[in-house]
C-alpha cells in the first residue's frame, strides 16, 4: 500500500511539473513542408504571417518552433530550423512586445490532433480539412 501511494504521489509531482512548465507557453508552432500549424496558444496574425513566410523561404521541412514568456518578453526556441532562419525568427519575435503576444488570437477550431498536442495527428486532419474545401 506504501508503495502505491508513493507512485501516485510521484505521478501528481511529475503531473504538476508537466503543466507548470506548459504553463510558461505563450505558443507553439509546427512546420511542415513549409507551412505553419499552432499546435497550442495563439499569436497576433501579424507574428504568425512573418513566422510562415521565415518558414516558407528556408523551405522547412519539419521543425517545431515554441514561443515562452522569459522576464518581459517572449523567447523562441525551435528544432528543425536552420540557424539563418531560427535568426530571421528571433529577430521578428524582438519586434513584439510580452502584452502584444498575449493578445494573439488562439485558434478557433482545433482539430483532434492540434487539442491532443500530436503534430502527425494534426497535419494529417488539417490536410483532410482543406481537401474538404478545395484549397
Amino acid at each position: 500500500m506504501d508503495v502505491l501511494r508513493a507512485l501516485l504521489l510521484l505521478l501528481a509531482l511529475l503531473a504538476l511539473l508537466w503543466f507548470a512548465f506548459r504553463g510558461r507557453d505563450i505558443c507553439v508552432l509546427s512546420a511542415r513542408r513549409g507551412r505553419l500549424l499552432v499546435m497550442r496558444g495563439g499569436l497576433p496574425p501579424s507574428l504568425l504571417t512573418a513566422l510562415s513566410e521565415i518558414v516558407a523561404r528556408a523551405n522547412t521541412r519539419r521543425a517545431t518552433v515554441r514561443i515562452a514568456r522569459e522576464g518581459e518578453r517572449g523567447r523562441l526556441s525551435a528544432r528543425g530550423l536552420d540557424p539563418e532562419a531560427l535568426q530571421r525568427a528571433r529577430n521578428v519575435l524582438g519586434t513584439y512586445s510580452l502584452p502584444r503576444l498575449l493578445a494573439g488570437h488562439p485558434r478557433r477550431r482545433q482539430n483532434l490532433g492540434q487539442r491532443l498536442g500530436v503534430a502527425w495527428l494534426a497535419w494529417r486532419l488539417e490536410a483532410r480539412e482543406r481537401g474538404r474545401r478545395g484549397v
